[in-house]
């Protein structure tokens, strides 16, 4: 994911983990959030209308549009690949019913090859492994085909996202590696995310360099220090 965003930035152990750390929170939040959406809804199946929905209510302004562009793509995407491979199932059944029997010629299908769930929608993020943490979540009685690639989708959406902008902090600082430093400075600067991870504590990520205008010194202006000048001669002069 890194490598899309910034060939040339490397991350630390450090900061891998604290990215670690956060999917897993976002992956959470929108679970759960949609878990709820099922039993006030009365229903079974959590699909990916409900985590769509949990995506609106969870992440703030312009990263829920986003995320959801991402999420209605990848299950478009994948729902059209998989068409494809039915039809291709199909095609090789006859082929061998008909080598069974012997009788007539049913089309070749071509290839072979299994594609994984996450090639199928084109993503990085592994769909079978998010479906697997769903399932055992119980965050529903069944879990929709379309729920854990359109969760993946926006997880790496949000994730890429922060890399980008952690890049960004490590390039401004001459650095070739993300470190937590970075993360904080990505997060915090940028409102949105500030906002999604308001409560969130990153270790070793410093704080933002920041002085209250108050503490600041004073500056005399022009007219100020004629005025103090002037007052002092009159002051000398009447003694």
């Amino acid at each position: 994911m890194l490598k899309q965003v910034h060939p040339d930035t490397g991350i630390s152990k450090k900061g891998m983990s604290i990215m670690n750390s956060f999917i897993n929170d976002v992956f959470e939040r929108i679970a759960g959030e949609a878990g709820k959406l099922c039993k006030y809804n009365k229903k079974a199946t959590l699909s990916s209308r409900e985590i769509q929905t949990a995506v609106r209510l969870a992440l703030p302004g312009e990263l829920a549009k986003h995320a959801v562009s991402e999420g209605t793509k990848a299950v478009t995407k994948f729902t059209s690949n998989r068409g494809r491979q039915l039809e291709l199932l199909i095609l090789r059944r006859l082929s061998r019913n008909s080598r069974l029997t012997g009788k007539g010629k049913a089309p070749a299908a071509k290839g072979g090859k299994s594609t994984s769930s996450s090639a199928k929608a084109g993503l990085q993020f592994p769909v079978g492994r998010i479906a697997k943490h769903l399932k055992k979540g119980r965050y529903a009685k069944r879990i929709g085909g379309g729920a854990p690639v359109y969760l993946a989708a926006v997880l790496e959406y949000l994730c890429a996202e922060i890399l980008e902008l952690a890049g960004n902090a490590a390039r401004d600082n001459k650095k070739s590696r993300i470190n937590p430093r970075h993360l904080q400075l990505a997060v915090r600067n940028d409102e949105e995310l500030n906002k999604l991870l308001g409560g969130v504590t990153i270790a070793s990520g410093g704080v933002l360099p920041n002085i209250h205008a108050v503490l600041l010194p004073k500056k005399a202006g022009k007219g100020e220090a004629s005025a103090g000048t002037s007052a002092g001669t009159s002051a000398s002069q009447d003694y």
